[in-house]
């Protein structure tokens, strides 16, 4: 059975200032096969789906928007 584990949080903005926040999360699966590396997904927390372009920019796919991270303001994940 596959499920996700969140990693990790960016606070990113817009061209236009609009602000989001964009999740990463690994895909974690009942029967790991071997040493592979999970694969990190990103969504916005509206579920809208997102390709991690560089350290600094993603893209929302269904807007074609990029969005940018800073670098400095990651939001840690509380467990």
């Amino acid at each position: 059975m596959l499920r996700y584990k969140e990693t990790k949080r960016f606070c990113c903005q817009g061209d236009a200032g609009k602000n989001c926040v964009i999740i990463e999360q690994i895909r974690v699966s009942d029967s790991f096969l071997g040493n592979a590396s999970p694969k990190a997904d990103y969504i916005t927390e509206d579920g809208e789906v997102v390709s991690r372009l560089d350290d600094e920019n993603f893209l929302i796919l269904i807007k074609g928007e990029v969005v940018h991270w800073s670098g400095s303001d990651r939001l840690q994940r509380n467990n």
